[in-house]
């Protein structure tokens, strides 16, 4: 899947879940994009990334926008929590925030992020 301009955005990204659900109802957009994961740590994004990956699956074989579609993506997301609490719990050794990074790459523009 390409962009009008003919790139490609990466997998996990805002752009990426942008161009998925391009045309899609507004929950299923939201969704895809709170289940977005290239924006984590590297060492977090291990265990979000399988519930995106999901998700695209879902949107793309699920041509109908529907409740049901909204829901299973919303489990998703409560899911995908969970599952970075609890690496995040095994990473460190205990339950809390990761802490920031030194320096920041590349962040989004205030008012750029739907």
């Amino acid at each position: 899947m390409t962009d009008t301009d003919g790139h490609t955005p990466a997998f996990g990204t805002n752009e990426h879940a942008a161009l998925i659900t391009e045309g899609r109802h507004q929950g299923v957009r939201d969704a895809l994009l709170w289940l977005t994961f290239a924006h984590l740590p590297v060492s977090l994004q291990r265990y979000s990334e399988p519930f995106y990956e999901t998700a695209v699956r879902l949107v793309v074989q699920n041509e109908t926008d529907s409740p049901e579609l909204t829901t299973s993506l919303n489990k998703l997301i409560e899911a995908k929590d969970s599952a970075v609490r609890a690496g995040i719990k095994n990473d460190q050794g205990k339950a809390g925030s990761v802490p920031r990074p030194k320096t920041v790459v590349d962040p989004p523009a205030f008012g750029q992020a739907d």
